[in-house]
Formats: structure tokens, C-alpha cells, sequence
């Protein structure tokens, strides 16, 4: 159930539009509650009506309960505090009232802000919904009754915080910036909730600034979670990553000098080095991969305005033209292939070219929605972007390619951009519609594995002294190697050469040259020691050289058998 959380310097005013107007007559105070929860910094003022009947009264509270949003109202104090946010302002006693009351009457609010003055720096307070009014919301938003009750508190502490210095005027259309940044700070004060409304962000296609400046209209959108800015947060958690948590401050600080509200921002952004179109840019881009640092958007995507269908062949696609106004952004997305998944497939390549209007500041991004990818940014030379990424026609399912298409300029509207594209395929590059498998889980200890070249450590079988026949001067040895390579032998000073290495047991031969075979018939050679040598397969790196010695045997000579003896008759 989205809802609004009113600022008001009069109930009239903040029920009727949801906006603070700084002409507004300052509002009366809620009587004192039948009871007081006090803390360091806070009054929770709370009531226990029961009718005549025994019957609980719509504004009944627990002391526990009013304890519980005193506790919050205080972590929230905290928090801010932390982040370099002052406190409200000093309202006589030093303590920030809140009130827990009967809000039946208030269709879709859970909470508002009063004002004792119509100008900063006013003091003011704070009146909720009762716990199990809250309770409704929190169900409906996906977040705990703590959650909500923290979220409610942080929200109006947050824009007490900010009437020290600047109180809006929602006749200059400037709300759309405390609505933003209070629920940004409301939605940090309870960690981002995943699968909650935290997970909602409006669509990108309204202004950033937008507002309405007059009563009872919703110029942006018919929800009031939308409409009033509430659902713009995430723009104010870009800016809180980028510039620190406490920047709002000096945007404050703008505003209270009398400056718009996109005016002060612009200026405090500028003050940091950047622009306010540089960074709405970014934010374009990021609303198209939820990366805000935050797990609630990570799944969040935008509608998309125009889908462009690749095919399965080399052709220009039809142009399309969107259009886009101030600080809105709008997305095309790519689909590969033709929706068929039983033809083969191929690489290609994808080339997008945007005639961008002139003044937009537009800086339009590429996003493959896979995992691992990341957005790239277009070209941009003059008034035109363009890109060309790694494509094919396979069928993808539900991923597609988002292009962003953000105006990032402050005035001009609805302007056009022309997106003309065009596919490139390779028949002779088949390809395959199937991510990357994910990264294995090692168990054990983990064993470095050595980046440099590595000769084999070997083992010889036979024995230490080699018997060569002079007839047959073969060396034949059976080598254990502990991993490929290749072993150099030599005889003496002579070299033998080359056998190849695999892991494991090796057959190795070497034939030893007829002019060594003279000196090596005496053991006492230095001729007949057989150095054997392991190399790494890039012949870099040699290994623990083996020794054996080798000697020449003479060929046994076979014996002539005996003639015999003829023997004659005398």
C-alpha cells in the first residue's frame, strides 16, 4: 500500500497537498497525551482511551508500544547525528515530541511533520499513526511492524533535521527533494529491505524534480508514493555513495539561501566537482542494473519504452524514435536471436548509433542483463552516441540488452531520440546461449600453483653402470618423470640428445656415435659419465641432473665348430 508522509506548517495544508508551505500559518500542537514516554532526546506522548463500554479506542497505545517508537525515535537520532545532520530545533525543552494518535481519518498517511514557524529555523514535531495502524502499512509494504515504525520515525526526524536550515515551498515545486531524501534516509535507517517497497522506484520516465504546486493534484502519477517523490530515494543513495551521507547539507544550506531545490542541488554537486547531469546520467545507468549498492534493487528494472528484436541475419534494424523529458530517462532493449532456440546459432556483433537532441547532456549507456556484465558507456561525439559489443543470434530467454536514453538537462522536454541500430553476423563463428558455469567450491587446503616454468624431477630405473655393445651402441632406459618435459643426455662432453617427457614412465633411446666407442671401453673415462638432464617444456628451466656411468662391451666372437677328423683305412 503506498502512502505519503505529509509535511505540513498546517494539517490542512499537508493532508490536502502533502507539501510544506512556508506561507502557511504555523499549526497548533496535539494536546499532551494521557501519557509520556521520555528519553534523552524525545517525548512520546501516547493515550489509552476506552469508551463507556470497556471498548479500546482507535488512539489506544502500550506503554511497551510507545516505548518501542521512542527507542527507534532515538536510533534514528543516532544515525542521522552520526552522519553530520543536526538536530530539530530546540522547541523550549530540549526534546522532539511525538505523538501516537488516531489516524483513520488520514486516508493513506502514516505519519506528518508539524511546524511552529513559517520560515527556518523552525522547531516542530512529529505524529504517527498508533502501532497497529502502522501494522497495516508494514504488512502491505513487506517490512516488520519495527521497520516501519523506524521507518515512519527516521522520515520525520529527517525533515525536523533539515527545518533548521530550509522549509521548501511546495508552490515552487520543491517537496519533490525532502520527500526523496527522507525516505532515503528512512530506507537506510532499516538497512534496505529486499522484497519491500524498497524494491519499488517509480518510473524514470517522470522528471526527477517533478512536483506538484498547487492543492489537490498529482501531476507526476495517481500514487502518492510516486507522485510526491517518496519513490525517487534511490537518486539520494546515489548521491549519499558518491558524495558521503552527509552531503544533503549543503544542499540544505542552498535551499535556505534562498535557492530552488534543483538549483541547491545542482550547486552543492557542483561544489563537489561534478554536475548534476553527470550524475543524473549515472543514475539512468544504474536504474537499468539496480546497482545502488543496495540488495533491495539489485533485481529492480525499468519499463522498458521500445523492444528491438536482432534476428538471425545480417540487417539494419528499424529505427525508433523515444521521447524523453527533463531528467527523465527512458530505455530501448535488444532481444538476440528470433525467439527460436532449435536453429544453430552464431556470433555477431551489434552496432547502435543515437541522434541525441541538442542540450540534453546525455550520456547513454549499454547494458547486456547477464551475469558478470556490466554497463558500458556510448561514444559521444557532438550530438550523437554510439557502440558496437559482442552479439549473436541465439536465444537468450529472458535477457535482453538495455540501452538508457536519459535527458539530463533541467528544461528542455520532450525531447526526441532516434535510436538506429544494426546486426553483423559470422556463420563460419558458431555460438552458444549459455553463460558461464559458476566457480567451483574448493574444499581443503588450497595448493598454489606455481606461475613460472617448471622442469620435471626424474627417476631412472637400471643399473648405475651402463654395458653398451660396440655392436649395438644403443642406450635404452626407462625415465619416471614427475610432469612433461624433455631430458638432454650426454656422453661426457658429447652430446646425445633430446627424448620427450610426459608424466609418468617414458621409454627413452639414445644411439652413442661409433667415434665415442673407443674411449669408453675403459670405465676411467670421463668420456662414458651419462649426464641425463630434465628440462621444462619451454627448455627454460632445468631440472636435478642424473649420473650414470657407461661402458663398452666387445661383441662376443660365437666359436668355429671343430672339423672332424677323417679317418682312412691303412
Amino acid at each position: 500500500m503506498s502512502r505519503i508522509r505529509a509535511l505540513g506548517a498546517a494539517l490542512a495544508v499537508a493532508l490536502l497537498a502533502g507539501v510544506l508551505a512556508s506561507s502557511a500559518p504555523a499549526a497548533a500542537r496535539p494536546g499532551a497525551g494521557e501519557y509520556t514516554i521520555s528519553t534523552p532526546h524525545f517525548l512520546v506522548h501516547y493515550y489509552s482511551d476506552v469508551d463507556s463500554t470497556g471498548a479500546i479506542k482507535p488512539d489506544w497505545s502500550s506503554q511497551a508500544q510507545a516505548g518501542d517508537v521512542a527507542a527507534y525515535a532515538e536510533q534514528a537520532y543516532s544515525l542521522l547525528t552520526g552522519w553530520g545532520y543536526p538536530p530539530p530545533v530546540n522547541d523550549g525543552d530540549g526534546k522532539t515530541d511525538i505523538y501516537l494518535e488516531d489516524f483513520t481519518n488520514y486516508s493513506g498517511i502514516d505519519e506528518f511533520n508539524g511546524l511552529d514557524g513559517v520560515a527556518a529555523p523552525s522547531s516542530g514535531w512529529i505524529e504517527m499513526a498508533t502501532p497497529s495502524q502502522q501494522q497495516a502499512f508494514a504488512t502491505a509494504d513487506g517490512l516488520t511492524l519495527a521497520q516501519q515504525e523506524q521507518l515512519a520515525v527516521t522520515f520525520g526526524l529527517f525533515n525536523l533535521s533539515m527545518a533548521g536550515s530550509w522549509l521548501p515551498s511546495g508552490a515552487a515545486g520543491d517537496n519533490w527533494l525532502p520527500f526523496g531524501a527522507a525516505q532515503w534516509a528512512g530506507y537506510a535507517s532499516i538497512g534496505f529491505p529486499v522484497g519491500s517497497e524498497a524494491s519499488s522506484l517509480g518510473s524514470p520516465s517522470i522528471a526527477l524534480d517533478c512536483s506538484s504546486t498547487l492543492n489537490l493534484t498529482a501531476m507526476c502519477d495517481q500514487s502518492p508514493y510516486v507522485d510526491k517523490g517518496p519513490a525517487r530515494w534511490a537518486f539520494f543513495q546515489l548521491l549519499a555513495t558518491k558524495f558521503g551521507n552527509s552531503f544533503l547539507t549543503s544542499v540544505f544550506a542552498n535551499g535556505g539561501a534562498g535557492q530552488p531545490a534543483a538549483t541547491a542541488l545542482a550547486n552543492a554537486i557542483a561544489a563537489k566537482g561534478s554536475t548534476l547531469a553527470s550524475v543524473f546520467n549515472e543514475y539512468a545507468e544504474k536504474l537499468m542494473d539496480g546497482d545502488f549498492s543496495t540488495a533491495a534493487t539489485t533485481a529492480v528494472r525499468p519499463s522498458a519504452n521500445v523492444n528491438i528484436a536482432g534476428g538471425i541475419k545480417t540487417a539494419t534494424l528499424t529505427p525508433v524514435t523515444v521521447s524523453v523529458d527533463h531528467l527523465a530517462a527512458r530505455y530501448v532493449t535488444f532481444t538476440r536471436g528470433d525467439g527460436n532456440s532449435s536453429h544453430p546459432c552464431y556470433a555477431a556483433t551489434l552496432s547502435i548509433s543515437v541522434a541525441m537532441p541538442a542540450g540534453t547532456s546525455s550520456q547513454p549507456y549499454f547494458f547486456w542483463d547477464a551475469s558478470g556484465s556490466t554497463p558500458q558507456a556510448l561514444s559521444v561525439s557532438g550530438n550523437t552516441a554510439s557502440i558496437t559489443v559482442p552479439w549473436d543470434t541465439c536465444f537468450w530467454g529472458s535477457s535482453v540488452g538495455w540501452l538508457s536514453l536519459p535527458n539530463a538537462s533541467t528544461t528542455i522536454d520532450a525531447a526526441s531520440f532516434t535510436v538506429s541500430s544494426s546486426i553483423t553476423v559470422d556463420q563460419s563463428t558458431p555460438a552458444t546461449a549459455a553463460a558461464p558455469p559458476p566457480a567451483a567450491s574448493i574444499w581443503g587446503t588450497s595448493v598454489p600453483v606455481p606461475t613460472t616454468d617448471v622442469a620435471p624431477s626424474i627417476d631412472v630405473f637400471g643399473p648405475e653402470l651402463l654395458q653398451v655393445s660396440s655392436a649395438a651402441p644403443t642406450i635404452r632406459l626407462i625415465v619416471e618423470s614427475s610432469g612433461p618435459g624433455t631430458l638432454n643426455a650426454a656422453l661426457g662432453t658429447t652430446a646425445l640428445g633430446t627424448g620427450q617427457l610426459r608424466a609418468g614412465n617414458n621409454d627413452l633411446r639414445w644411439t652413442v656415435p661409433k667415434g665415442l666407442l673407443t674411449s669408453l671401453r675403459t670405465s676411467a673415462s670421463a668420456a662414458n659419465l651419462l649426464t641425463l638432464t630434465p628440462m621444462s617444456p619451454s627448455g627454460a628451466a632445468a631440472g636435478s641432473p642424473v649420473l650414470l656411468h657407461v661402458v663398452v662391451t666387445a661383441p662376443v666372437k660365437a666359436k668355429r665348430a671343430a672339423k672332424p677328423k677323417r679317418h682312412t683305412k691303412k
